[in-house]
């Protein structure tokens, strides 16, 4: 059995260790830990700042470049910063497998967005545990998993390009 390994991207603490913790257990998941560093958490506190934002994508992006992880899970966060990490990402490590973490504040042009900026998966941080395995195996099996009211709107501006 492939070990299938995991990195989670997400300045907030409480949310990664749970999702960490739905995902731990499994023989073939290896995830790990503290991808991080403590200025980029501590930037959950601090909010958006232009400055900083592209110091600490790069820094995300060089870590994940030295883990290099089969599949990692990103924070789409209320500023750009999580749009902008994925593209980051996506552009420097195409092999690397995304997965977009949201909360019920994203806006659907930001989902859109990032699933078009490599993301594989769009994912509620409250969906049930038990779904965070299943996107790991979806994406590790080469799938794209969205929600049907996201494929609907992929497939209005799949139609809509076409169109125009």
């Amino acid at each position: 059995m492939k070990t299938v390994t995991v990195a989670i991207a997400d300045n907030n603490p409480a949310r990664r260790a749970n999702l960490e913790q739905s995902l731990q257990g499994e023989q073939d998941i290896q995830v790990f830990k503290n991808v991080l560093s403590k200025e980029v958490e501590a930037s959950v506190e601090r909010g958006p700042d232009p400055r900083t934002d592209m110091a600490e994508i790069e820094d995300v992006v060089a870590r994940i470049g030295r883990l290099k992880p089969r599949i990692l899970f990103v924070n789409l966060d209320e500023s750009t910063r999580g749009v902008a990490l994925l593209e980051a990402l996506y552009r420097e490590y195409p092999e690397t497998l995304l997965v977009m973490l949201t909360d019920k504040s994203a806006k659907d042009a930001d989902i859109l967005h990032a699933l078009a900026s490599g993301a594989r998966v769009c994912l509620d941080y409250e969906a049930a545990p038990s779904s965070f395995l299943k996107a790991v195996r979806v994406v590790d099996r080469g799938a794209v998993w969205v929600t049907r009211r996201m494929r609907g709107k992929l497939m209005y501006n799949v139609w809509h390009r076409a169109i125009s």
